[in-house]
């Protein structure tokens, strides 16, 4: 049998272009042996190989409860972000002017600072959301003589809840490493990133249906606000570890970097900071399209209706798309070959999207177009964020995750930016086609026909003057601009692309024997059940069936 010395450069040799600390790498032979069975199957063990020091693994059952207590908090979490983007006239008739951009803006700017320190907790996340979606509730409830009072307040219960964005944007990497075995993470991930844009979905669908106009928005709060509050209840009760006693997988039970030096290994690695471009160009112009939705589809005379149909339909394209890749990829693992594709294709279909709503009666092309953008560009999101950890191991899939999403965050609010920035007032020519105001003001003769105000003075129609009170805008240059930075990200991953997949090495590593003698390690996780074929210090197989 070989020394520990020799096994110490042959685990290295994967490492040895990246310094990584020698610590982290395996000191002896792995044996995986369940630890109800070890004296059964093994007998005594000898000093030189304690049963205490093997690796046991188990996938605990809890884990979809764990599972679905962070998607069903993402979900939640993003419908109160989201839920005002499609009814933004309705909602600026409520609460303000401008107060649409602003409740979906406090998200952004909040997670920005809180990301950096957000530590992995599930507790933290279930309560602010929970305590914002009181507060905004809340904010309902003032009589249409108090309106000054709804926006502070609602922006204030908004801002709360955007205080858990980062915490749950953070959790399904981390989930998925620590609670489910290597053939199951990318579906979990899967599971618990897509529960975001599921939100985006039904945010976009509900919104429009219940909201008819001002009036309206008490009831959209009760509906989304009610929920959060119950699962902070259920989260309670339910979440009382965030990391199971025993493993699921070889990685697993690793020790990771410290948060600092996490950092510092993230910005030092090329490929991440590739994927870290990227990916945060991914989130940030996936969260501008849909921010903007209404604003982009509206000039060209679709309907509040239409695009939250449209964004529905894109989600549901994602919903496939992510399901179909995380099966591809956890039993084939080709991550990067999955993740180019998908982002090439998308980027292409997202291209013809944008120049479709610059068009009037294309509705069939704009939905087909959607949904195969939303197929493509949505299936690379968990993918990318399982890349993350791959190239980055042993560095803390909350870490590095975090710094992805922290850089879509980032993006989002230059792509927002640069859109508003470029967007101008629609011609007079194309006027007539618009549906982004209230009403048209030429087709109401009496004042009685004006929509209620709910109580908003400086949201009003002066028949009188003709004026409106939202400003219709052109956004051909935006879309211009952003087409042309979309492609960019995209030649960038094709051409310069090409990480290790280091976590799924190590366990290679982990799981292979000294001296070209093969360690089996035959390992079948249904639910709890265990399947172990395990080389013993003299050479003896022993088969465990549990």
């Amino acid at each position: 049998m070989a020394t520990d010395k020799d096994e110490h450069k042959e685990d290295a040799a994967i490492f040895k272009d990246s310094g990584e600390d020698k610590q982290l790498l395996p000191q002896k032979q792995v044996q995986i042996i369940d630890p109800v069975k070890a004296v059964n199957s093994l007998g005594e063990c000898c000093e030189k190989d304690p049963a205490e020091q093997r690796i046991s693994l188990k996938a605990y059952r809890r884990r979809w409860i764990v599972l679905f207590v962070v998607a069903l908090l993402n979900n939640l979490n993003t419908m109160l972000w989201i839920a005002f983007s499609p009814i933004s006239n309705h909602v600026d008739t409520f609460y303000g002017r401008d107060s649409t951009i602003y409740f979906s803006a406090v998200y952004i700017f909040v997670t920005i600072p809180i990301g950096i320190f957000a530590i992995y907790s599930i507790l933290i996340a279930a309560w602010a959301n929970g305590i914002g979606a009181f507060i905004r509730l809340a904010s309902s409830f003032f009589p249409d003589d108090m309106p000054g009072f709804r926006f502070p307040v609602g922006i204030s219960g908004q801002a709360i809840a955007a205080l858990a964005y980062p915490f749950i944007m953070f959790l399904p990497t981390k989930v998925a490493a620590a609670w489910f075995p290597d053939n199951q993470r990318t579906l979990a991930t899967t599971i618990g990133v897509m529960s975001n844009p599921l939100g985006v979905l039904l945010a976009n669908l509900i919104s429009p249906m219940i909201v008819g106009s001002c009036e309206h928005v008490k009831i959209l709060n009760i509906l989304f606000s009610v929920p959060s509050i119950i699962l902070t209840v259920v989260a309670s009760v339910a979440i009382t570890s965030s990391e199971p006693k025993i493993p699921p997988t070889l990685s697993a039970s690793k020790p990771s970097y410290p948060f600092i030096e996490g950092i510092k290994k993230c910005f030092t690695s090329k490929q991440y900071l590739v994927l870290l471009l990227v990916m945060g160009g991914g989130i940030g112009m996936f969260n501008a399209l849909y921010t903007l939705m209404q604003q982009l589809l509206c000039p060209s005379g679709y309907s509040n209706q239409f695009s939250g149909f449209t964004s529905a339909l894109l989600i549901t394209g994602g919903v496939v798309g992510a399901t179909g890749a995380s099966f591809v990829v956890d039993r084939t693992k080709l991550y990067v070959e999955t993740m180019k594709v998908s982002m090439a294709v998308a980027v292409g279909f997202g291209l013809v999207f944008l120049q479709l709503i610059l068009h009037r009666e294309m509705d069939i092309w704009i939905l087909l177009a959607c949904f195969i953008f939303g197929v493509f560009g949505l299936a690379a999101y968990p993918v990318g964020l399982q890349l993350s950890a791959e190239c980055t191991y042993p560095v803390s899939e909350t870490t590095s995750t975090g710094l992805v999403v922290l850089s879509g965050q980032i993006q989002t609010i230059i792509y927002l930016s640069v859109m508003k920035t470029l967007a101008t007032p629609l011609q007079l020519l194309y006027r007539k086609y618009e549906v982004c105001t209230l009403l048209k003001v030429a087709e109401h003769d009496h004042l009685s026909s004006i929509p209620p105000t709910c109580g908003h003075g400086n949201i009003s129609i002066n028949v009188a003057d003709n004026e409106q009170t939202v400003e219709p805008m052109d956004f051909t240059l935006s879309i211009i601009v952003m087409s042309m930075i979309a492609a960019f990200i995209v030649l960038i991953l094709l051409l310069l692309f090409r990480p290790k997949l280091r976590r799924m090495e190590m366990e290679n590593v982990l799981l292979s024997a000294d001296s070209g003698k093969e360690l089996e390690v035959g390992v079948k996780i249904e639910e709890e059940k265990v399947n172990l074929k395990i080389i013993t210090p003299d050479g003896v197989q022993n088969t465990n069936e549990n």
